[in-house]
């Protein structure tokens, strides 16, 4: 049977994990209680911080978090709390140890809480403060009210100096629709303490937890607010490929609301490619946008007849594409690490942005386009954002193979329907003379009755 030092030397080896993955089970190796101490040797021996990126050692302490939190032993979470200063820039703790947390359950609300009030802390210690109580409502959502009072609680006397805390706290209310706090909030904004890029103005914030219907005043630019130089600096490209100049009037003229890639742009042409009906250029092109109001207010008529000449290149690319049945999505591509990655999250988004033109459907028409964007709802979704963290990067590989075929099958479903609508009238019978008795039974000729 292992002992206590076989079961610690074992995460000494275990080594790499994935961290898209899910946990292993660590109990199965015998872990108890009485291997507490010994693993939270492992998390706080800052040794580790220094070993090499290439051996297994440096891995021993985050497999000994995972034990701990499995363990679910409440005489880990001081502790644990307690690593959080030294912790909060490791690209692993800092998501890791909110879960950790999360499983470690309800003690862990007031240790947690008191670290979040305490301003001696690291900013971003504190942030793991606010996943942590997040987590534990996933994990026992009858917490939820106890860690809200929590977050009101902090509000009432903030650190008035950590904005981004203070902004993700916001965004974890929003998480939570906590209505219920909104006085609370709106006391929170009147302090100018939010960075507002974290979870967006108070406006915004009523509008998501139901308390207004729509904006009183113009949405923030956060470039101007935050001191980004101005999309107006970007170069023109000197060429005429019409992707490099997608790319300049979407960045130069874009915001928060409109399409900003040409990722995005080919994914909502896709869309308008598969509707059931024609979407007409008086529709999408404001929609590009956002809307008709936020529309570029275009320096002359040649900077408008050169977006707009582009941008039909583009949109007749891909509807011949589709109707020829050699569509390729524009997919993005990332290289890390030596490691080209395919992101197709733009793409997707722009798709649904698309999607969201067209008119009403059947049932059995919504079932089938249902059906079908899928696999894009995936990468386009806080839903489907929720189900990839938990999957591997093969997983995440193959689901992204299934857009493309997806879309197309959307696409011919909707286009037999429409050959079917133009398809000619073919009479059927015999002709009728025009001196031939009418067909409707009048006793008239034809051409006395209804041909006349």
């Amino acid at each position: 049977m292992a002992t206590a030092e076989d079961r610690i030397q074992f995460l000494l080896e275990l080594g790499e994990t994935d961290q898209h993955g899910d946990w292993p089970d660590y109990l199965q190796y015998s872990f108890t209680e009485a291997d507490i101490p010994a693993l939270l040797d492992l998390v706080v021996d800052e040794t580790f911080d220094q070993a090499n990126s290439e051996s297994n050692e440096v891995w021993a302490p985050l497999h000994a978090w995972r034990v701990l939190g499995q363990l679910r032993s409440s005489q880990a979470i001081i502790p644990l709390i307690n690593q959080f200063d030294r912790l909060c820039e490791d690209d692993w703790a800092l998501p890791e140890l909110s879960t950790v947390m999360g499983m470690l359950g309800k003690p862990a609300i007031e240790p947690l809480a008191a670290f979040l009030n305490d301003p001696y802390h690291k900013e971003f210690a504190r942030v793991m403060t606010l996943d942590g109580l997040a987590e534990i409502v996933k994990h026992l959502p009858a917490c939820r009210e106890q860690v809200i009072q929590c977050y009101r609680d902090y509000m009432h006397n903030p650190d008035e100096s950590a904005y981004v805390l203070n902004g993700l706290l916001i965004g974890h209310l929003l998480d939570l629709d906590a209505t219920e706090a909104i006085d609370d909030i709106r006391q929170f904004f009147a302090r100018d303490c939010v960075d507002i890029t974290c979870a967006d103005d108070l406006e915004e914030v009523e509008i998501e937890l139901g308390f207004r219907q729509e904006r009183t005043t113009p949405k923030p630019d956060y470039a101007k607010l935050y001191g980004i130089e101005p999309p107006d600096i970007l170069e023109k490209p000197g060429s005429n490929d019409v992707l490099e100049l997608l790319n300049y009037y979407l960045l130069r003229y874009g915001h928060d609301d409109s399409i900003l890639d040409i990722s995005a742009l080919d994914g909502f042409f896709a869309a308008l490619a598969c509707a059931p009906d024609t979407i007409l250029p008086s529709r999408w092109i404001p929609a590009i946008w956002g809307s008709e109001s936020n529309s570029p207010a275009w320096p002359d008529e040649e900077e408008l007849g050169n977006f707009t000449r582009a941008v039909f290149a583009l949109y007749n690319q891909v509807m011949q594409g589709m109707n020829e049945d050699v569509y390729e999505a524009l997919f993005l591509e990332h290289e890390v690490d030596g490691k080209t990655y395919t992101i197709v999250d733009d793409w997707c988004e722009g798709f649904l942005r698309g999607l969201n033109l067209w008119g009403p459907l059947s049932n059995d028409d919504a079932a089938v386009t249902e059906e079908c964007i899928q696999p894009v709802r995936l990468f386009a979704t806080e839903e489907g954002f929720s189900r990839l963290e938990a999957m591997r990067d093969d997983e995440i590989e193959a689901q992204q193979q299934l857009i493309e075929p997806s879309v197309r099958q959307l696409f011919r479903h909707f286009l037999a329907q429409r050959r079917q609508a133009t398809a000619p009238y073919i009479r059927q019978g015999n002709k009728v003379g025009r001196n031939d008795p009418c067909p409707c039974g009048s006793g008239k000729k034809y051409k006395h009755c209804c041909l006349h």
